[in-house]
């Protein structure tokens, strides 16, 4: 995987999944001996789950098992995962992650080769729809002041922390949705428009700055706005 990929090898919020296509996913694993191959299939959109989807993804799974090897056993899962260490995807390294493109579909592998573990999750996409949807999420995602006002951007996936009066912090991971709205993710769907954001704010009183680095030039310094006390 490249980019910001390993972002959607997870379930999406509805917002999400609308705009990049997202037909459901694979769930895998190799049983006790790690030869044989249990599947289950999570769908999202029903109506996406076409004769031609069905097609590519049992075309894309056949490829990987038959043609490559890859998907062949665990054992071989294990040596596609762990001779290029660079796919971990996680920071435990027991997670890594792959693309692969069959007809009109993108299927992005999350795997894991250990003994135990559901082995690898496939989900899928409509693959113009995830890329269009990845290279509009490039531009970041834009804090602002109620005048519109820019303050800082982060990338698709960054945090942002919000420091209550009391002097309470949380900090929250934020998704772009299009370039006026965004999820603050808090355990549930929360989609704001950004300057709806910015009002619920500055009506709180929370100072909001970014954690990690910014896009762009703007200055990253804390905004002195509010939001509700269940953020």
């Amino acid at each position: 995987m490249t980019g910001s990929e390993p972002l959607y090898v997870y379930r999406q919020s509805q917002q999400i999944s609308q705009q990049t296509g997202f037909v459901g996913y694979l769930r895998g694993d190799y049983g006790e001996s790690g030869k044989q191959f249990f599947t289950s299939w999570f769908g999202d959109r029903e109506d996406w789950n076409t004769p031609d989807f069905k097609h590519d993804l049992q075309r894309a799974i056949d490829r990987l098992r038959y043609e490559t090897g890859q998907l062949a056993d665990r054992d071989q899962l294990s040596k596609l995962c762990l001779n290029d260490m660079s796919s971990a995807i996680t920071q435990d390294q027991r997670w890594f992650g792959f693309r692969v493109d069959q007809g009109e579909h993108a299927f992005l592998l999350m795997c894991s080769p250990y003994k135990g573990d559901n082995n690898f999750y496939v989900y899928c996409y409509r693959k113009d729809w995830l890329d269009q949807h990845m290279a509009q999420a490039q531009q970041g995602i834009r804090f602002i002041d109620s005048g519109y006002n820019e303050l800082f951007r982060i990338p698709d996936g960054g945090q942002i922390r919000i420091t209550q009066p009391d002097g309470q912090r949380t900090e929250r991971t934020c998704r772009f949705i299009d370039e006026s709205h965004m999820e603050v993710m808090d355990g549930r769907d929360s989609v704001y428009h950004i300057c709806q954001f910015a009002e619920l704010m500055e009506r709180s009183g929370n100072a909001v700055e970014p954690v990690g680095p910014t896009l762009g030039e703007q200055t990253a310094a804390p905004m002195t706005q509010k939001m509700d006390q269940t953020m």
